[in-house]
């Protein structure tokens, strides 16, 4: 089914109950990753890369200072796409929808190519290949369907 549907008054969801069904549950285990302990977890270094790597203590006082907003936006992002996902908002997307179905579909990426080895071209071409994951490399490659369709909805004539 087509992800996005563009019409005269903006961009309505159009993802079929099963893809609904699927993207609820991987916003649910984002929301799961995103409200457990991060320190432990390589997903961290994804999702919130070292501000200055050559220089530690100026990457530290970064991550306080903006480590908790940059989680919270996160996890409201999350939440709005489980909304949509679920039906319990329907209708038109608005402008702050859009930008955070781009958002959370980057973070489910991120999340899914860290549990896949993925970390540039070379990796996400192997990740092919193995049988490590199979299912999931399928939902990576659904999950980069889907927000390519958003961005190619969101910028076709308004």
């Amino acid at each position: 089914m087509i992800p996005f549907v563009r019409r005269r008054d903006g961009v309505h969801l159009g993802l079929s109950s099963g893809e609904r069904a699927l993207l609820a549950s991987l916003t649910e285990q984002l929301q799961q990753v995103l409200d457990g302990d991060l320190s432990d977890d390589p997903i961290a270094s994804r999702m919130f890369p070292d501000a200055y790597p050559q220089d530690p203590e100026a990457s530290a006082e970064f991550a306080q200072y903006t480590r908790s907003d940059l989680l919270a936006q996160k996890t409201t992002n999350a939440g709005v796409v489980l909304a949509w996902a679920t039906g319990a908002r329907d209708g038109v997307l608005t402008q702050e929808d859009e930008q955070a179905w781009l958002r959370c579909l980057t973070d489910l990426r991120l999340t899914i190519a860290e549990r896949l080895g993925i970390v540039d071209a070379a990796t996400e071409e192997s990740s092919y290949t193995g049988d490590a994951g199979v299912g999931l490399r399928d939902v990576y490659d659904w999950l980069g369907f889907v927000q390519e369709h958003l961005v190619a909805t969101l910028t076709s004539a308004r």
